[in-house]
């Protein structure tokens, strides 16, 4: 037969992958990209919609998962009060203003920043995945991933080009590196009081 086989999850998974809308397929691709298969792609990006569209905030997947894991809550904490702060720190070094930073007890949490261009947003969207899976991966292994929101941010800041994400990766690693110590001391802050705004 000489053929690949497929199984029917993928074959379901390629056929939904199909019929979503080209910004949706980046947002898969993307996901892709870093090594899954299609229908964890599918599920990560968060583009799979039943009836009214209602997508959950990633912080409650990824909540789900950990508990689900057994890690200890305050744990959590801080891994969303260092990934807000990734964030932060990424758009202040580019002279992008970051209104404000949030977490929650659950583990999600949100950075309000203003719009910038493409290749700075791109930065700021994957610089968690390198604060945690570069610099703290031994505090936190499971979550080098980021949110599938921050992956939807990239790919379309990136247009979910290889080239452009390595790209802003390598800018986001050289930025972290260099502000260890600012990423813990905001995330220190955002871990005691939940909420840090910005001049």
């Amino acid at each position: 037969m000489g053929g690949v086989e497929v199984s029917g999850s993928e074959q379901i998974g390629w056929s939904m992958y199909a019929a979503l809308p080209v910004e949706d397929r980046r947002a898969v691709d993307a996901w892709r990209d870093l090594g899954n298969d299609v229908v964890t792609s599918l599920l990560n990006a968060g583009v799979l919609r039943s009836g009214e569209t209602r997508r959950l905030p990633a912080g409650d997947t990824a909540d789900w998962t950990r508990r689900s894991l057994g890690i200890d809550k305050a744990l959590i904490r801080q891994e969303a009060a260092e990934h807000e702060a990734a964030h932060a720190v990424a758009a202040r070094a580019l002279g992008v203003h970051v209104a404000e930073i949030s977490i929650t007890e659950d583990g999600s949490g949100s950075t309000s920043f203003e719009t910038t261009s493409r290749k700075a947003t791109a930065v700021i969207a994957v610089a968690p995945r390198v604060w945690v899976g570069e610099f703290r991966a031994v505090v936190f292994p499971n979550g080098a991933r980021g949110s599938g929101r921050d992956e939807q941010l990239l790919a379309r800041a990136t247009a979910a080009d290889a080239y452009n994400v390595a790209e802003a990766t390598r800018r986001a690693r050289l930025i972290l590196g260099g502000r260890r110590d600012e990423v813990l001391a905001l995330a220190r802050r955002l871990v005691e009081d939940g909420h840090v705004t910005f001049p």
